[in-house]
């Protein structure tokens, strides 16, 4: 979820209030918590798992959040682990925000791993 979203759920602002009080509502559920421009974290009920953000020169956000969900998911019908799964995902919004429109700006997984290759 973004961070409105969260705030909307627990009535909460703060990053970690907001995930603190998911775990409480949900507690045998795992939690992503979309910051926009300033990261994600992933939340077990135990553990936070930070990823910043790659600096791009961003034309249109639109499909940031779904680019990040998606590749999230993926990455965990691969069986990759949270660092590598919340990296890839990062990456491949980074790249669909330095493109207009939405459906269209999201990235190919070769793109995304080539990309990431290179960093």
């Amino acid at each position: 979820l973004n961070e409105i979203e969260g705030e909307q759920i627990t009535g909460y602002k703060d990053k970690d209030r907001i995930l603190d009080a998911m775990a409480e509502k949900f507690p045998d559920a795992c939690f992503v918590l979309t910051l926009g421009s300033d990261g994600a974290i992933y939340y077990d009920g135990k553990e936070k798992v930070f990823q910043d953000i790659f600096k791009v020169k961003a034309v249109d956000t639109t499909a940031a959040g779904d680019t990040f969900t998606g590749y999230f998911l993926a990455g965990l019908i691969r069986g990759m682990e949270i660092p590598d799964i919340l990296r890839m995902s990062a990456k491949a919004s980074s790249i669909a925000v330095t493109r207009n429109g939405a459906v269209q700006s999201i990235p190919k997984r070769e793109e995304v791993e080539a990309a990431l290759s290179a960093d």
